[in-house]
């Protein structure tokens, strides 16, 4: 079965707790993501940031101008890098979120997605994957 490390995305564009709302946004426009982990200096993830919790403050302009560790979502879903992939398949179902941080040795290393799981699952030959 393959493993988180294996299957995740590395290099994932992130954001620090003290950024602006502003700049959070310019860079999930700019990047083409649905989300930013926001990390610390030393690389621990302290929250997510996603699209839907910006969409929600599109409304009030005064948001763009407070930082991200005052709307970040602190309570993280996030996986090892040894998790192996039909775990991470669970953690999707359970907690129905769209992404999950995979730490090594308590910071962040990559990120891996639905589709990333659903790939690597077919490639393992799962009994639902026939194609």
């Amino acid at each position: 079965m393959l493993s988180a490390e294996q299957i995740m995305t590395t290099g994932v564009v992130t954001i620090r707790p003290e950024a602006s709302i502003q700049d959070a946004i310019d860079l999930i426009l700019s990047r083409r993501i649905s989300g930013l982990p926001v990390v610390d200096s030393a690389g621990k993830l302290c929250g997510i940031l996603t699209e839907f919790a910006l969409l929600a403050m599109a409304y009030d302009q005064d948001v763009t101008h407070q930082l991200v560790y005052q709307h970040m979502t602190r309570d993280v879903i996030t996986a090892d890098a040894t998790t192996p992939a039909n775990q991470l398949a669970d953690l999707f179902i359970i907690h129905r979120v769209r992404r999950l941080p995979i730490l090594k040795h308590g910071r962040l290393a990559g990120l891996v997605s639905r589709v990333d799981v659903l790939r690597a699952l077919c490639a393992e030959q799962a009994p639902v994957c026939t194609a």
